[in-house]
This record gives C-alpha cells, structure tokens and sequence, in this order.
C-alpha cells in the first residue's frame, strides 16, 4: 500500500513534483483534506488559505507544463506563524488587537520559500505576541498536543509543531525568543533549527539590534529542514546581522554517522535547574551513548560556567513592551493574563538599572556560551526537563510534578533553549525517543556561530541511529505510534 501523500517527506516528494509525476494541486488538495479532517482536536492553523493555496499550486502545474524550470521546493506546501507578515493573508498576532489584520507584503523569509516553489497555503498559532512557551490565546484558542490533547503542545510556534507532526504540510516557518521553536518541537516530536541570529533574515522586527528572536523551521525530517533553511538563508541589506550569513547551501553527508567521526561533543542533563524528569535524562542520555559509540568524543565542561537566564527576560519583556505596551489601555481587558502582565512595567524590577545590567550581561551570555565551544563542537541537553505539560499550565505557575514544585517554568522547565538567543548560538532540537506516558523527548544541539551545517549533519546522524520518521502523532490517523 503506498504511503499516503500528506505523510511523505519533501525531499520524498520533489523528485515526482519537478518531473510532473504529481500535480502540485494533487498535493496541496491531500494536505488540505488531511487539515479539514484532523485539524480540529489540535487546532494547529489560526488561517488557513485553501482557496489561494489550490490556485498556487495550479500556477505551478502551468509553470512546469510551460517548459519553466522549476524551483528547488516546488509545489511543496508550508505554513507561516502568526507573527510574520504573508501577503494576502491575515497578521494578527493571536490578539484582538490586530483583528482583520492582513499583510500587504511577505516578509523576506516567506518570499524566498516562495522563490523556491514552495507554496504557502495557512498561518498557524502562537499566544498572544508569541509572549509564552504555551500556545493558547483568547483569539485562537487552545492548541493541543497531538500525541495526548489533555497535554500542551508547548509553544510559542506551537501550531508550526502540530502541523509538522500531523502531516499538515512538510515545512513550517517558526520563530524562536526563548525556544520558542525548540520548545514545541520536542513536545511534539518533530525537528525545529533555531539558526544562528538573523543567518535567515528578520527585516520586519521592529528593533534590529534589540530582539532575542530568530527565524526557525520545522519539519519531520532533518533533511526536509536542511531544505527548508537553504532556501531562506543568506544576507540582505535590511537586517544588519545577516551580513555574516552566506547563501551557500547545507549539503549533508551521504554517509549520516561520517560527520561523527572526530567529533567532540559536551553533555549535561543539568544546567541552572536542579531537576530533570529521568524519561528524559535517560533517553537523552541514550542517545548520546549512541554517539559516542559511533565514533564521537565526550570532553570534559568548563569549570565554573553558569549561564544567566534571567537577564533575557529582561531584554524580551522590554522589546515586547516597546512594541506592543501602548495597547493596553485600548486591549488589555481582552488580552491574555500573562500578555498583558509582560507588557506592564514592573516598578520593582523593570528598571534603567535593571535593563541595562541586561544588557551588559548579554554579552557575558554571549562569552560563556563561547567557552562551551572551546575544545569542544557542540553542545548537547534535553530540550526540557519534562515532556509535554498539561494543557491548563499557565505560564506564570510553577512546574509541578506528582505534587512536587520544582520552581517556574523559564528555570525549571526550558532554562536548556533561553541562552542562544541572547548569544546568538545556533540550535536545533531533534526527537530521541518517547516517555513512560506516550509522549516525545526532545534532545538539543547547540554549536558555534554559523555551524548549522554541523548540527544538522550531527542530526542525521542521530536520526539514522535512532530513526524517528516512521512515528506518527496518534492523531495524525497513521496507524498507531511505533
């Protein structure tokens, strides 16, 4: 029986799209109709675009029939995250702030996919601003997890995760603050890259030298992702810190376990929070015994290194207060709790003093996690420190487990993903295995500035080791999980 087209990976899919073996329309109609008849119990999209993603893909169709080259994604379908700019279709930001909405241009990062024959066909969910590593909001609702609806599916490109597992499009474009990609893609069980700062442009952040946040992809596969990033990376002259980037493409091993071999890695289970579930400790853990196993080297940690975590809340709290507190006299009634608490200034904390300790911390961020990578090439950890949580978590509640506290979420939960982004660092979170209770881990590379390329390599590694593509979210219809 063949493999249903929804569940088949892009680069399993271009080969019969650029030569006219599928219909890019046959393929977006299959998305479409997994969408319309799975959608519902996950709630994955805010917006879902049917009408102009059939035409697209008709285009494409023309295009092809005409003699036209095709591009290197053409006719593969993919989503955008409610924070970014589409054209055509709404930017809301998950707040009613921004109803009705709808972008007149598509920020870089959807223009270049779009170059490259991919077709964008709906925006997926984020809370309110992309303000919490939870994805619900008054406006889109509550997205769940698809391996246990009673489980969040973390956040905030929560609905870019869901998609991902569900079969809702190979390719999905995240953004990340503060794991904001990495987060969900491990609840979810998918591959989220959180690249180094601005290696894929952000034009349309409103403060170019104050963000934390980084423009991501998610997808099953490492190498549908290492597609995803080829096609959106490279400079452009409205984002100051692309000028370090390059447009020439990542090219994986033929060989997966080749980019092992001499490799020199770092592990802790640990880092600023005390305690880590033992599903996880022991199937990262695994993993990285499969590493080394297979040809890579454990080297020591530096002595004396604890990355600071809380100054980046400072910093994203400020940004977010720049760009959207004047709402909140109009908005706030009808805002998310914690939104509307992040955009209120704390006179007992959010001060010039505090924010410009901050700021200069950001630095000491950047030259400890540098001294992660001297004398070694990445870096590995969970993602989290708990598998996916319930789906009522609030974001300002501690992390309870079997009615022990164990502190609030940024030190407790996600203290793993918080410093690349004040750093700069590029990380990518991979799936290695599942919990006691069904549900996926999440393990994390990081490695040094512009070394995508070696975490990606060191990701297919792992995923031919330990090869993931096979499991579906239950609620995908699949079958079941294996």
């Amino acid at each position: 029986m063949s493999e249903p087209l929804w569940s088949r990976s892009a680069a399993d899919l271009l080969p019969d799209l650029r030569s006219g073996v599928l219909k890019a329309e046959t393929l977006m109609q299959a998305v479409l109709d997994q969408v319309a008849s799975r959608n519902g119990p996950v709630n994955a999209f805010a917006h879902v675009d049917a009408e102009g993603a059939l035409a697209a893909a008709r285009r494409a169709d023309r295009d092809l029939a005409d003699g036209r080259t095709p591009g290197p994604l053409h006719g593969i379908p993919f989503s955008v995250k409610d924070l970014l700019a589409v054209e055509g279709m709404p930017l809301e930001y998950a707040s009613e702030a921004f109803a009705g909405e709808v972008s007149g241009e598509d920020a870089l990062a959807v223009s270049r996919l779009r170059r490259a024959g991919a077709l964008v066909f709906a925006k997926s969910t984020t809370p309110e601003f992309g303000h919490k590593v939870l994805t619900d909001s008054p406006r889109q609702g509550v997205s769940r997890n698809p391996w246990n609806p009673a489980l969040s599916c973390g956040g905030s490109s929560g609905g870019a995760a869901i998609a991902a597992a569900m079969g809702f499009g190979p390719l999905h474009v995240s953004t990340d603050g503060a794991g904001s990609g990495r987060i969900p893609a491990s609840c979810c069980g998918i591959v989220g890259l959180k690249p180094t700062w601005s290696a894929v442009p952000h034009e349309t952040t409103t403060d170019l030298f104050g963000s934390l946040t980084c423009i991501g992809q998610m997808g099953r596969t490492v190498g549908d992702v290492t597609m995803m990033f080829n096609a959106m990376k490279g400079p452009d002259p409205r984002d100051p810190w692309s000028h370090g980037g390059s447009f020439e493409p990542v090219v994986l091993p033929e060989d997966p376990l080749a980019a092992l071999r001499g490799l020199r890695l770092r592990y802790v289970p640990t880092t600023v929070n005390r305690w880590v579930d033992p599903d996880i400790e022991a199937a990262v853990g695994a993993a990285v015994d499969r590493l080394l196993a297979a040809g890579a080297e454990q080297v020591a940690m530096p002595d004396d290194l604890a990355i600071d975590t809380g100054s980046a809340l400072v910093l994203m709290r400020a940004y977010q207060h720049a760009r959207f507190g004047s709402l909140l006299d109009e908005f706030g009634s009808r805002m998310d709790g914690t939104a509307r608490l992040g955009l209120t200034p704390q006179p007992e904390t959010q001060t010039y003093a505090r924010l410009a300790a901050a700021t200069r911390a950001r630095t000491d961020i950047f030259r400890d996690v540098e001294r992660l990578f001297d004398g070694a090439d990445i870096f590995i950890t969970p993602t989290v420190a708990y598998p996916a949580l319930p789906v009522g978590q609030a974001a300002d509640e501690p992390l309870v487990v079997n009615g022990t506290s164990h502190g609030l979420l940024r030190d407790a939960w996600y203290p793993y993903t918080i410093p690349y982004n004040a750093s700069g660092h590029p990380a990518i979170s991979i799936p290695c295995g599942l919990s006691s209770g069904g549900v996926p881990i999440g393990l994390q590379i990081a490695g040094r500035w512009h070394d995508e390329a070696r975490l990606l390599a060191v990701a297919a590694a792992l995923e031919a080791l330990q090869p993931w593509a096979g499991r579906w979210a239950p609620l995908a219809g699949k079958g079941q999980a294996s």
